[in-house]
């Protein structure tokens, strides 16, 4: 009798770490099958700069520009914004971007985040949000019009 309850353990604990490392691979391919597929050479062309592994971001559903279950940019308008800047960020929303500004209600959760990462909200870049709602990278300037929605072409096919 003694060594069925034994038994009985190993398997309940077998099945366990199994169920664990099957968790664990479906997830690093859920990863590998969801990060866009871009050449270096692509990437390089297009500005893009992807993070290691992204980083969750509030809930950003509401804000005017968020696009569900596809990437797309997110700009965090600085504090002071010039004549320069307001031009931008009309680019980015002509665009179809999402801009966040100083008054919304998740600016500074979203600037905490964004600062612990390494990019500052005063750099003006124009960041990538992955399909899960997650900060997944930048694309460095110069913007146009037509160099954001080539990049998000990429990023979405």
């Amino acid at each position: 009798m003694k060594r069925r309850k034994n038994s009985t353990a190993a398997w309940i604990f077998t099945l366990i770490a199994v169920a664990g490392i099957l968790c664990g691979l479906s997830e690093s391919f859920r990863n590998y099958f969801e990060e866009p597929h871009l050449s270096s050479q692509e990437k390089n062309a297009l500005h893009i700069s992807l993070l290691p592994t992204p980083i969750d971001l509030p809930n950003l559903a509401d804000t005017t520009g968020v696009k569900k279950d596809q990437w797309y940019g997110l700009l965090l308008q600085p504090v002071i914004c010039d004549a320069i800047c307001q031009g931008e960020i009309n680019a980015f929303e002509e665009s179809g971007q999402a801009v966040l500004r100083p008054n919304d209600p998740l600016y500074s959760a979203t600037s905490d985040i964004i600062s612990d990462t390494g990019y500052s909200k005063e750099q003006g870049l124009l960041l990538l949000v992955n399909k899960h709602e997650q900060l997944a990278g930048s694309i460095a300037p110069p913007y146009t019009k037509d160099s954001i929605i080539t990049a998000f072409t990429a990023l979405n096919k």
